[in-house]
């Protein structure tokens, strides 16, 4: 386990405290459940002063300058001294503290003075989560685990943090056993660009279930993010799209809350038709405009060399699917590579089988687009996707 650099003796710097005032302030950004647009927490940020107000600024010339501890105590008061001012509804949310697992492992976390100066500010253990941060090196994984369960057993709850953003996220996970688990930003960023992330993010929402871990996207921005985190079965979420932090907690604005609502009654409608619809295996893929050229379509497969096709759309309608193989005959522009088969998402799998293996032989195995009542575009399921489903309705026992 890494640990500070260097270690300086004597009077503490006024970037970190001027007598006892902390040198860093706190800013509060909401974690919302995006199906009741409730508030279960809130990730406590801290900001610097000056050239050092980044946070990442501000914990690397912290940590290089050898003061990790000391800025994190206070982090700590500052968080603590504006959450004790909170009127008692407030105050119960769970507040989310980052933590490196240097200052977990650093013996003055667990001599009592945390407990202390969380009593100091009428606060308990009950009420933080502490997020071990995945983007540090985990060596000693015997030593974190026993961390971990000294932490929970006081009282804390636990997060994993930046998952997916490292290469020790499943050892740490394994490890810590959090409660959340907080997808790094760098799998929500135009997610719905990326068939590959989508399908990492459904089987991490599987996980997460199976677990009973509550999985947080995190930095969500815009509702195209939005729109498919809810359709991978994502609940909760965090992000400016949401809130930006601010020097107290807050709850998203009502221009969130009514496009909330309104994303979350297309959802529901989808969810209370039977399940053996097409909706539920919908793959946002890469798009172009219509406008497109054979170069600008060469250059999404160049960049994403998992991607099979390409859907071409017309403001939001599609109007032609270019697969890597039949790329070189496709003329932008042109009625030709049009979609084989267009469906809405409310469409039987059964149905749909029938459908897609009628097409002609040379376009039965082409990926079927889906798109709304309206006939905007969803995404496209794979021959594969709904051969699999299909298998197993058919495997389902019977329903008495």
């Amino acid at each position: 386990m890494t640990h500070p650099l260097v270690r300086q003796p004597g009077l503490i710097p006024l970037w970190l405290w001027n007598g006892t005032e902390p040198g860093v302030t706190s800013a509060f950004q909401p974690i919302v459940d995006l199906r009741t647009g409730e508030v279960i927490g809130y990730e406590v940020l801290s900001r610097g002063q000056g050239s050092l107000e980044s946070p990442h600024e501000l914990f690397t010339h912290a940590r290089v300058s050898g003061y990790t501890w000391e800025l994190e105590r206070a982090c700590w008061t500052s968080a603590l001294r504006c959450i004790s001012k909170l009127p008692e509804d407030q105050r119960r949310a769970p507040f989310f503290f980052n933590v490196s697992p240097d200052v977990l492992s650093d013996p003055r976390f667990g001599d009592g003075s945390t407990l202390a100066l969380l009593e100091r500010h009428g606060l308990g253990p009950r009420h933080l989560v502490l997020e071990i941060t995945e983007k540090a090196v985990i060596e000693d994984g015997a030593l974190l685990q026993r961390l971990t369960r000294e932490c929970a057993a006081q009282g804390f709850g636990l997060a994993l943090d930046d998952f997916g953003a490292g290469h020790s996220g499943l050892v740490t996970l394994v490890h810590c056993v959090p409660r959340f688990i907080k997808l790094d930003q760098a799998l929500v960023r135009d997610i719905h660009l990326h068939a590959y992330r989508q399908h990492l993010v459904k089987s991490l929402v599987d996980f997460s279930s199976s677990v009973d871990a509550i999985l947080i996207a995190e930095g969500v921005e815009t509702w195209e993010e939005m729109t498919v985190l809810l359709r991978l079965g994502i609940r909760h979420a965090q992000g400016y799209l949401l809130a930006r932090p601010t020097p107290s907690p807050m709850r998203p604005a009502e221009a969130f809350e009514s496009r909330r609502r309104e994303a979350m009654r297309a959802l529901l409608l989808r969810e209370r038709a039977d399940d053996t619809t097409v909706g539920g295996l919908v793959i946002r893929r890469a798009t172009v405009d219509v406008s497109a050229t054979v170069d600008t379509v060469n250059d999404v497969f160049r960049d994403a060399p998992q991607a099979d096709h390409v859907v071409v759309l017309e403001g939001s309608r599609p109007r032609a699917l270019v697969t890597r193989r039949n790329l070189a005959s496709w003329v932008p522009g042109s009625a030709t590579h049009a979609p084989s088969l267009i469906i809405e998402d409310q469409v039987a799998v059964t149905a749909l089988v029938g459908l897609a293996m009628a097409r002609p032989p040379e376009a039965v195995y082409d990926p079927v687009v889906v798109t709304d009542a309206q006939g905007q575009f969803l995404g496209t399921v794979t021959m594969k996707q709904l051969l699999l489903r299909a298998t197993e309705l058919a495997e389902r026992p019977a329903a008495k």
